[in-house]
């Protein structure tokens, strides 16, 4: 077992998002995005990553096949393989989510 305090590892960046790696296992990649306001992750899709996201702080906008959705603190959003989705913190303070990715099996 592995344990990390979040206040530890959440180092904002001024000239672009941040990801944070925690804990990474197999198939499981965690880790935090960071965004201080008006930092963007251009949209973008895996074709064999399946990812949740979960807001721990803050809010934005998180745009899923090209239609933007306000997100803020608790909620939780799965973003199946082959989605395309991008984030836009639109708020004047920091925002913080952690991804989950699960990498899908290989094609025999």
């Amino acid at each position: 077992m592995q344990k990390i305090n979040i206040d530890n590892i959440t180092d904002f960046v001024a000239d672009k998002s941040a990801r944070k790696g925690i804990f990474k296992e197999g198939q499981l990649d965690t880790g935090l995005l960071l965004y201080t306001p008006g930092q963007t992750t251009p949209d973008h899709k895996h074709s064999d990553i399946d990812e949740v996201f979960y807001i721990i702080s803050g809010e934005g906008t998180i745009t899923i096949n090209n239609e933007p959705i306000s997100i803020k603190e608790k909620d939780i959003i799965f973003s199946p393989h082959g989605e395309t989705h991008g984030f836009n913190n639109t708020s004047s303070s920091n925002w913080v989510v952690l991804q989950i990715k699960i990498q899908l099996p290989k094609d025999n």
